[in-house]
């Protein structure tokens, strides 16, 4: 049976109030706990459904990234998981998750250092179209977004928030879901306070 615990925090401007039944109950729901049984924090699941209720982050997507980094699922096209270097966060890992609301972003630095100018100068070539028609815009706007994002796909290099896990004794265990603009200092404290509650053994993973 699972003990009441309540997690109360502040988060984007407002206090948060959630239970661990509530918790489990929305690891099931998303097919967490199916994924990876007891090996994912409070803390992860906490921060999974914060960015759901705030930000619209696709929950299963970032489960499908769990799966695929437990050999579980196909690889969704993110940058593969790479490993802290620099306190305080060394030794823990991180995997970029993909959710729609990332789409400009993606596109956006798969464009850059001229690309964008060169498929607007590609498409609208004068020997192609001598004037300007819709079907000339519709094809460069499928290029530009649609196009784009395969291309950064392929190459695997879509990019997002992070997944924060550890290794040990060649299991992966989630500690928590962060955004790029936190500070390295602010997610280690979130883990250490609350996410090695669950797994004091990780502690020792510098």
């Amino acid at each position: 049976m699972i003990q009441e615990f309540d997690f109360h925090i502040q988060f984007s401007g407002r206090e948060v109030n959630v239970s661990q039944v509530e918790l489990a109950e929305y690891a099931e729901i998303v097919g967490l706990e199916q994924a990876v049984p007891g090996r994912w924090a409070w803390l992860f699941v906490l921060t999974l459904k914060l960015h759901e209720d705030t930000q619209g982050t696709d929950p299963f997507a970032i489960v499908e990234e769990i799966k695929s980094l437990e050999g579980k699922g196909q690889a969704p096209g993110t940058k593969p998981p790479t490993v802290f270097k620099r306190e305080p966060l060394k030794g823990l890992w991180h995997k970029h998750f993909f959710s729609a609301q990332f789409l400009p972003k993606n596109l956006l630095l798969q464009l850059a250092g001229g690309r964008l100018r060169a498929k607007v100068e590609d498409i609208g070539d004068p020997k192609k179209y001598p004037v300007v028609t819709k079907d000339m815009i519709d094809e460069l706007a499928q290029e530009i977004v649609e196009g784009t994002y395969e291309s950064r796909a392929n190459e695997g290099k879509l990019t997002g928030e992070w997944i924060l896990f550890s290794k040990h004794a060649g299991q992966n265990y989630y500690l928590c879901i962060a955004n790029h603009g936190s500070g390295d200092q602010e997610i280690f404290d979130m883990i250490s306070t609350i996410g090695y509650r669950q797994f004091p053994f990780l502690e020792s993973r510098a």
